[in-house]
């Protein structure tokens, strides 16, 4: 069905809700996900490309197609191509903002013809939603793994990697999951970008064939691990552990406590697998590659006692709340970010996609306050502040970024990165900070022989 039938079509059923011939039966979760097309966002799944192939391409080199029918659809996606089934356009979560500013982006027509009253409306509440707010939002939601599009950044692969989901997650979660999804991640699979993993309205029998098939991924066997049974004590240490000496708090929420860059730490018992639990914090990079998430430098009876604590600790797994407000200059960032990390060789710029990738959520893409300093109970250091950085020396920033917060006398909610990035890497970190900051070190911290010309008079 070309775009100018489907714009005047009405929305039918997915397929498998049809009777009669065109009714069919559920194919294996392989092609399943292959069909639907979970490679686009996943690593480990197939077929990333063959999504391309069924969704239509947008923008300028597409079918014209109206922007009021791509806000109004956007709104509640159904299948309008009965034939490419069981793919299909997910529902996302987007507020009328949002659908607007896609609506612009995706379309390609010049002049807003086949407007109707509700675009208009939608329109005059919104003044200043544009085309380039659309071009980040399609980033963020990674409609570039579907859609071609000639003006979309560079795709992202957002959702984590699920060769391995078999021995991450609970069958029992998995499918309640896939058949009502909630947001994992508060600030987007890429945190600050933004970002959902939409809902694909499966039926009972493809949800089933989809947890079969998962539940099977098992590329990294991972060491068998039991957790403790913690005393009462034990628990009280390790959730003081949490909250008043580790920097876990400084991303997850516990309760009513901590930040919003990763899944909440309520639940997890219900969610994750206990093996998988223990290895991802003791090295998540491994188990998550891309994760901001660092490694930890604790001993290992520690992560044993947080381990257990987590597995043992009663709560329910609801999900988290999305952050409210992600401003889209800086999701665009992040994004930008990501891909530079992705890279096969350090980039010059390094150090900023360092910075943006794992400092920003807290301390800002600019060296200001990010989206989840509100949740901290220390505001982050202003980076910016030339007169507060210049005097400190570059090892103590160093430090900062190696040991953490903790380490300097700050907050413990800043962790320690010493574990997952290089001393490359980390140095690079520090020199962006003198970029952001505009300032130098103390004249005495600064290389011998830079200081030495800058001194008025030797010492002696």
């Amino acid at each position: 069905m070309g775009f100018a039938a489907a714009a005047a079509a009405t929305p039918s059923q997915p397929v498998a809700t049809l009777h009669g011939a065109l009714a069919f039966q559920t194919p294996s979760g392989r092609e399943l996900a292959k069909s639907l097309g979970c490679g686009a966002c996943h690593a480990g799944m197939p077929g990333g490309d063959a999504i391309r192939h069924a969704a239509p391409p947008l923008g300028s080199n597409a079918v014209p197609l109206a922007p009021a029918y791509v806000f109004r659809y956007m709104a509640d996606p159904r299948s309008v191509r009965p034939e490419i089934a069981p793919a299909r356009m997910p529902a996302y979560e987007l507020d009328e903002r949002q659908r607007l500013a896609l609506a612009l982006f995706s379309t390609n027509e010049i002049e807003l013809r086949g407007v109707d009253d509700a675009f208009r409306s939608a329109q005059s509440r919104h003044r200043d939603a544009s085309r380039e707010e659309g071009r980040l939002l399609f980033a963020s939601l990674a409609c570039g793994g579907c859609h071609e599009h000639p003006e979309a950044p560079e795709h992202v692969a957002v959702g984590p990697d699920l060769s391995s989901e078999g021995q991450r997650v609970r069958e029992e979660w998995l499918r309640a999951y896939l058949a009502a999804p909630v947001a994992i991640r508060p600030a987007g699979p890429r945190p600050g970008a933004g970002g959902q993993m939409p809902d694909f309205r499966l039926d009972a029998g493809e949800v089933e064939a989809l947890v079969r098939f998962l539940m099977e991924q098992r590329a990294a066997e991972l060491p068998a691990w039991t957790p403790g049974v913690l005393s009462p004590f034990s628990m009280g240490k390790a959730e003081a552990l949490l909250r008043d000496r580790w920097s876990c708090l400084g991303c997850h929420q516990l309760g009513d406590d901590g930040g919003r860059i990763g899944p909440r730490l309520d639940g997890a018992a219900r969610r994750l697998r206990p093996e998988y639990v223990r290895a991802l914090i003791e090295d998540p990079s491994h188990l998550a590659p891309g994760t901001i998430m660092p490694g930890s430098l604790e001993q290992p009876d520690r992560l044993d006692l947080i381990a257990s604590y987590l597995l043992q600790r009663e709560a329910p797994w609801t999900g988290s709340q999305r952050v409210a407000e992600i401003d889209l200059r800086t999701a665009g960032s992040l994004l930008a970010a990501e891909i530079d990390l992705l890279a096969p060789s350090a980039s010059p710029g390094v150090g900023a996609s360092v910075y943006r990738a794992r400092c920003a959520p807290c301390h800002g893409e600019d060296g200001g306050d990010g989206f989840n300093a509100p949740y901290l109970p220390v505001a982050p250091t202003a980076h910016r502040d030339s007169a507060a950085i210049s005097l400190r020396p570059d090892d103590v920033l160093y430090d900062g970024i190696y040991a953490g917060g903790r380490i300097l006398g700050k907050s413990h909610r800043m962790p320690a990165f010493g574990a997952s990035l290089s001393d490359e890497e980390i140095r690079a970190v520090v020199a962006y900070i003198r970029e952001l900051c505009g300032c130098r070190g103390p004249t005495w911290s600064r290389d011998a022989r830079a200081a030495g010309r800058e001194r008025a008079t030797p010492c002696r």
